[in-house]
């Protein structure tokens, strides 16, 4: 049943991707970049369960109620370094959360997956600035991927001190390259636990070494459904 649902999925997903000839087989994106799929599974790795005990859920759309699945294994928005695919621009993605009570943020997870190039990445917890991400109040260096197209590896970066968030305000996780990422080429997986709700999320886009983008050199909001699959933990 399961085969045949990913099957389905992959014909539907594909009706409206171009293949790009890349030599890391069984991953195509979108005709403007954005979105990474799996055409084919690789290898899975079973979740391990991160010791939360104690802390405040902030936001999270990580699946818990299935052992074998936390988010969907194949379809992520693209994250690349500007030189990862020819043709197209250097893209970050963000994905955007407001507290419903004053917290200290401690810890971040994302699902990301890793697909070629410099197997890295660099997670944030920023502030917003007019509905985009805005300053970095916290980074953290990411590497050792799972690959793109696995399940279900959840990436997890702490911090001890904690950052205040206010109820109330947006703030923002991403995901993005450094100048030592130039030919990463990833993608923050997507969740499956709210297929329904638009979830705000924002993209960066560059086009000074490739590609074309419309809003160069800059953030652009929007509305995904579903929306990339993070978890905002703390105090």
């Amino acid at each position: 049943m399961f085969k045949r649902a990913f099957l389905t999925l992959t014909v539907l997903a594909l009706a409206s991707l171009t293949a790009f000839a890349a030599s890391k087989e069984g991953v195509v994106v979108s005709k403007d970049g954005r979105t990474t799929i799996a055409t084919k599974r690789t290898a899975s790795v079973a979740r391990v369960v991160s010791n939360d005990a104690g802390l405040v859920s902030i936001f999270d759309n990580i699946g818990t109620a299935y052992p074998k699945g936390s988010y969907w294994c194949c379809e992520g928005y693209t994250i690349t370094g500007p030189t990862a695919l020819s043709g197209f621009p250097e893209y970050w993605e963000a994905g955007a959360f407001t507290p419903s009570a004053n917290h200290t943020v401690t810890k971040v997870k994302v699902a990301v997956g890793f697909v070629e190039g410099t197997n890295g990445l660099v997670l944030g917890l920023y502030s917003d600035s007019g509905g985009v991400p805005g300053k970095a109040l916290k980074t953290w260096n990411l590497s050792g991927l799972p690959n793109f197209g696995s399940c279900c590896v959840v990436e997890s970066k702490s911090d001890a001190t904690g950052i205040a968030v206010t109820a109330g305000t947006q703030y923002w996780v991403v995901l993005k390259t450094n100048a030592k990422e130039t030919t990463t080429w990833a993608a923050f997986n997507v969740n499956d636990t709210d297929q329904i709700d638009p979830a705000p999320t924002a993209f960066y886009c560059s086009q000074d070494a490739g590609g074309s983008c419309g809003n160069n050199d800059a953030w652009t909001a929007g509305q995904s459904v579903p929306g990339p699959a993070f978890a905002v933990l703390g105090k």
